[in-house]
């Protein structure tokens, strides 16, 4: 069993903003695997099924960026599942727009739903499927940065990366972890 946590905010108002970059690959995912996503709990809503003969669970916590953990780990609690078995996909300020790191384990980078997941689990060796979105311009700080949608001269890169970053979970889920970081941290 694998269980892919998409990170984002609930609510209209964050729906396409950068920092819902997790949600919007879950969805694409769960589109792509013919998935629909249930309200599972008042944290979590999640998609059930399988690629190939593994078990997938797909899920976008309903608790703000900033208290994700407390979902992934009512998720983890719930399915009894390791933590190998997670991936948790993110937007990264590090990594240049269009651009998708696959690691194995590894602190926050200053990624506030990461910490949270980390506070929560207790631990950091979990999978993490970290997708570019560039550093704000000068006049723009962080926090203003994450939560603005992407300029119309970004959509279609935009676009681009979140079909990618769906390829890169098939990969991850068919091939194994070692397959998705060889073929998807090279781009």
């Amino acid at each position: 069993m694998k269980i892919l946590v998409g990170l984002g905010n609930p609510g209209a108002e964050y729906e396409n903003s950068r920092h819902n970059l997790g949600f919007m690959v879950m969805d694409a995912f769960a589109r792509s695997l013919a998935f629909s996503f249930r309200k599972s709990s008042p944290r979590l809503v999640t998609a059930h099924g399988a690629a190939g003969h593994e078990k997938l669970i797909l899920a976008k916590p309903l608790t703000y960026m900033n208290r994700s953990g407390a979902a992934v780990l009512e998720l983890i609690e719930k399915t009894g599942a390791g933590f190998s078995d997670l991936l948790v996909i993110h937007d990264d300020l590090d990594l240049g727009l269009g651009r998708l790191r696959i690691k194995t384990k590894g602190g926050h980078g200053g990624h506030r739903g990461v910490q949270s997941i980390i506070a929560s689990l207790k631990a950091q060796q979990f999978y993490r499927l970290r997708i570019g979105i560039g550093r704000p311009p000068a006049h723009l700080a962080a926090d203003e940065y994450v939560l603005s949608a992407f300029l119309p001269e970004e959509r279609s890169l935009a676009n681009e990366m979140i079909q990618r970053s769906v390829s890169a979970l098939d990969c991850f889920i068919r091939e194994g972890p070692e397959a998705a970081m060889n073929r998807y941290n090279l781009l």
